[in-house]
């Protein structure tokens, strides 16, 4: 019912209107309370000095000395007088897996183990398998409900034109969230035998250092997921004979940043003691608006090849290091294999590392052996059509490779 000014005269809520409204055009009258008040020293203050009070500055005073900022010079205490060469998360080599075969004093075989490729040739998976997998890429790129404001997209043909901002999955979420899903299908087929034998941990850090043609080299990277096994993976079987690339006239650490200050330390994230501490496989996302080269252009495939070789390797040398049974000449009495899998949520690169020497100098007899194939697309497009999650180009060898690296042991 309409309310009308007969209607709200009957109710009583008019006449307490109508009293606020004659209380509020009365003038209060000087009491002379304030003054007695003012005349015993007792301040008066407003109701908005008291329900608002101003807000200010307030110096402290700290008691002792203060914490200054080391200064990046000669007097800091991890300063080093030869610049020591940086790898880290956010950058690539420039020559690519060429130059990171020559750096690390590795051979590349263009396949992966026997075991590996007979277990990808023989791997018998349910019907639904691959349905399973289907529903995991549309429950990491389409259906979650985060939303974060996505990296700005550039037109190469008109770089001033901003283009409206994204709103999505972020990229980091995107790549979690699909090979924790991924791993989820493969531990229901390995069984609880296998599975039992395995632990995952997410966001590790690697820290070492090596040095090669008395040059000192700096590697601190991270491990977006680490498998770590009951049993170190054994040896792979066989002479691989090959010849490291040719780099002349450009050397082996281009593109590596230099510093004087760092740490010759040596940091492996599970201490040796605990039975599940063997390295097993290192997961690494790809972020291109992350990861790029020094000079700001795109990563190439070989750089992103190459990018896999060293995170393999700096895990597998903090693991040698670790243990501390390296002799003087560097070569290893055991072997230690580690499995790199980079992806950036679509594209799938597996590769096998088996570190035989710490040995990085070119007259070194011994090489290490890096056993990978060329990169795996898991599908082509991921999107809505109609309303309704699409996806095109699905490819189930990654699964398949996957799945195989999972079960080496």
């Amino acid at each position: 019912m309409r309310l009308t000014n007969k209607l709200y005269a009957q109710h009583i809520g008019w006449h307490f209107k109508k009293h606020w409204q004659v209380q509020g055009r009365r003038v209060p009258k000087e009491t002379g309370a304030a003054a007695e008040l003012l005349k015993m020293g007792l301040q008066v203050k407003s109701t908005d000095e008291v329900l608002n009070p101003k807000s200010g500055p307030q110096l402290i005073d700290i008691v002792g000395a203060t914490i200054k900022p080391i200064p990046e010079d000669e007097s800091h205490p991890n300063w080093h007088k030869a610049a020591g060469h940086i790898f880290g998360d956010n950058n690539v080599l420039l020559g690519g897996l060429p130059q990171s075969q020559v750096l690390t004093n590795t051979i590349e075989i263009n396949s992966f183990p026997r075991q590996i490729e007979d277990a990808i040739a023989n791997g018998q998976f349910p019907k639904t398998i691959d349905r399973c997998v289907q529903n995991a890429i549309f429950s990491s790129q389409l259906l979650d409900a985060q939303q974060v404001k996505l990296p700005k997209v550039k037109l190469v043909d008109r770089p001033a034109y901003n283009l409206p901002r994204l709103y999505g999955i972020s990229h980091e979420r995107r790549n979690r969230l699909l090979v924790n899903k991924l791993m989820f299908e493969i531990e229901k087929l390995a069984g609880r035998s296998v599975a039992v034998r395995r632990k995952l941990i997410d966001n590790v850090t690697f820290h070492t250092f090596l040095t090669k043609d008395n040059d000192t080299l700096i590697f601190n990277v991270t491990g977006d997921k680490l498998i770590s096994s009951t049993r170190a993976l054994d040896a792979i079987k066989g002479k691989f004979n090959g010849d490291l690339p040719d780099l002349y006239p450009m050397k082996s650490t281009v593109s590596m940043p230099k510093q004087h200050i760092y740490m010759e330390n040596n940091f492996y994230p599970i201490r040796k003691e605990i039975a599940c501490s063997h390295p097993h496989t290192i997961f690494t996302f790809f972020n291109k608006s992350v990861v790029g080269n020094v000079h700001g252009s795109e990563v190439s495939k070989t750089q992103f090849y190459g990018r896999s070789l060293l995170k393999a390797f700096v895990v597998a040398v903090a693991r040698a290091k670790q243990l501390g049974d390296v002799p003087t000449n560097g070569v290893l009495q055991k072997p230690i294999v580690v499995q790199c899998i980079q992806t950036n949520g679509q594209e799938f690169h597996f590769g096998v590392l088996q570190l035989n020497t710490l040995n990085l100098s070119a007259d070194s007899i011994t090489k290490n052996y890096w056993f990978h194939r060329p990169s795996v697309e898991l599908f082509t497009e991921c999107c809505y059509q109609t309303g309704r999650p699409h996806i095109d180009g699905y490819n189930s060898e990654v699964f398949r490779t996957l799945n195989a690296f999972y079960h080496n042991s």
